[in-house]
């Protein structure tokens, strides 16, 4: 159980910015993300992915700003035929860190941090960005000569259950909407 504790910290760690002790001015950081970052998220569309997030800080006396690009590629699961495939993400970001006692205006991209805090822990931002730059329909891309790269048996399948209707049939279902709501109003 303690190493447990131990590995779960390890990985807490390696995705904060230490930002006490830093002069004013601007200051990069740079995070690799793995299959272990995408083995602690399983709610993320991604199983596995290999991506490089920059983030580019800007210390002032009153506040924090960071300049985040997000940029690689997340293994994710074809709508169309279900297989995996690599599939190339980038996403950018501006973050906003204040420091106030009241955290009541913190918003998607405003951190508010105590005054007393010293870093700044990007795990969920870096989780929420990779979410942001996952597309709703994943599916497989086409190769130069404009077929689809998705599984071929599958694709057979899908053909094979495609419902078909001729103009004539869908004219004919038209023509008995129109009645239905001449006569029933």
């Amino acid at each position: 159980m303690h190493h447990f504790k131990i590995d779960k910290l390890k990985f807490d760690n390696q995705y904060i910015i230490r930002f006490k002790g830093l002069k004013e001015g601007i200051h990069n950081f740079k995070f690799a993300i793995n299959k272990e970052f995408f083995m602690k998220f399983d709610a993320l569309e991604a199983r596995d992915g290999t991506v490089e997030v920059i983030a580019n800080l800007i210390k002032r006396s009153e506040f924090l700003t960071l300049d985040i690009l997000i940029k690689g590629t997340v293994e994710v699961q074809c709508d169309r035929c279900l297989e995996y495939f690599n599939y190339p993400i980038e996403y950018s970001s501006i973050l906003v860190v204040k420091f106030s006692e009241n955290s009541s205006e913190q918003s998607d991209d405003m951190i508010i941090l105590n005054p007393n805090d010293n870093e700044l822990n990007l795990t969920h931002h870096i989780y929420e960005f990779i979410s942001l730059a996952i597309p709703y329909r994943k599916i497989h891309p086409e190769s130069a000569d404009g077929k689809s790269l998705c599984k071929s048996d599958m694709l057979q399948r899908i053909r094979e259950f495609e419902v078909k209707q001729d103009e004539e049939a869908i004219k004919t279902n038209w023509e008995k909407l129109k009645y239905y709501f001449a006569n029933n109003n």
